[in-house]
């Protein structure tokens, strides 16, 4: 199966957490499969395993940095309390704070990164990926290590189709500017906050220590989806495989595998993102069609698919459901498609989504 890796355009710290991965999920006898019940205890005892160790991490490190802003003050401050819009007067006390709060995140972030990483080494190992003989390149494996990173997917064609086409530029800016600050932020406000609170109260002494519960937290949150982010990534194979063995199976006439590769292409558009699991339903969708993906119109699309047979409709709508779930989390705009292609067809979406991500979240068959 040809997928599109981009190992070139990887960075340093991309180029480290593959290495890592790899080295973590090193078995011989690894095949794609569904997991078993063992797999799936395994997985959640590294997810809580992770959890609580990210959540560590946060607590300790904003723990260090309060002692510090304490033993600081008390060092390097005469005066009542530093402010930070007129630090000329604290010059030396904001120098050395910046100092240790820098070196404290990071080797949070390392410890944060190696605890995520062997997380992730654990689960593909857990969904019988091996990564020891096969091309380290592959698009599964720079997804897992992306996943564990926290790194977003590159905006990068997939087998012909832009998932950035309708994209707007300012909003992509957007997101990715509150990719950055997202932690950053989130402490700087809790401070303000409970400075006010704090300082109110009488309770000054606690004010340095009160990114504590914010750092724990958010650091669990991230590692909480990470993990999540990670299960999808793991089972994308065995789900791309299903998804595509089950099209074979409805026998579609090439009207209907080219009805079916241009609903694909439209819900991976509406997504607008370069999803790994998108590169693997593409690359073994081509191959096993003999088709070249393109991007389509969906009003057309939306026709032929009312307009086609019983047999045709059932096996689009199904392969569209698992394409929606392969992300892990269904967008508005896939929805709105998804949510269309089914009132074309006179057929109820239901529940038929969130079956078919807990589905692909826990390594399932599709039922027969």
């Amino acid at each position: 199966m040809d997928t599109e890796a981009d190992v070139e355009r990887l960075s340093a710290v991309e180029r480290a957490g593959l290495a890592f991965l790899r080295r973590g999920c090193a078995s011989d006898d690894g095949e794609i499969r569904p997991w078993r019940d063992a797999d799936r205890a395994r997985i959640r005892r590294l997810q809580a395993w992770a959890i609580s160790l990210c959540g560590l991490a946060g607590a300790v490190s904003a723990t260090l940095i309060g002692a510090a802003d304490i033993w600081l003050r008390d060092v390097l401050v005469t005066g009542s309390e530093p402010s930070l819009f007129s630090p000329g007067s604290d010059a030396s006390y904001w120098a050395w704070y910046a100092g240790i709060a820098l070196l404290v995140s990071l080797l949070e972030l390392l410890a944060m990164y190696w605890v995520l990483l062997r997380s992730v080494a654990g689960i593909a190992e857990a969904a019988g990926l091996s990564f020891s003989q096969g091309d380290a390149t592959d698009v599964l494996v720079t997804g897992l290590s992306r996943a564990a990173l926290d790194i977003p997917n590159p905006r990068r064609a997939l087998h012909g189709i832009d998932p950035y086409a309708r994209a707007s530029r300012l909003k992509l800016l957007a997101y990715t500017a509150l990719y950055r600050i997202k932690v950053g932020a989130t402490s700087f406000v809790v401070r303000v906050l409970a400075r006010r609170v704090l300082a109110r109260s009488g309770l000054r002494v606690l004010l340095p220590f009160a990114a504590v519960p914010v750092f724990a937290i958010w650091n669990a949150l991230i590692a909480w989806w990470v993990i999540r982010e990670a299960r999808v990534r793991a089972a994308g194979p065995l789900a791309v495989r299903e998804a595509v063995a089950a099209l074979e199976r409805a026998g579609l006439d090439d009207d209907g595998k080219r009805l079916a590769l241009d609903a694909v292409a439209e819900l991976v558009v509406a997504a607008q993102d370069a999803h790994p699991n998108y590169d693997l339903l593409l690359a073994r969708l081509c191959e096993a069609l003999g088709l070249e993906a393109r991007i389509p119109e969906w009003t057309d699309v939306r026709t032929r698919l009312a307009s086609a047979d019983v047999r045709t409709r059932q096996a689009v709508l199904t392969l569209m459901t698992t394409t929606t779930a392969l992300r892990g989390r269904s967008c508005r705009r896939q929805r709105h498609v998804l949510e269309a292609a089914h009132a074309a067809c006179d057929a109820s979406l239901g529940d038929a989504l969130q079956t078919a991500q807990r589905r692909i979240a826990e390594g399932r068959c599709v039922p027969e």
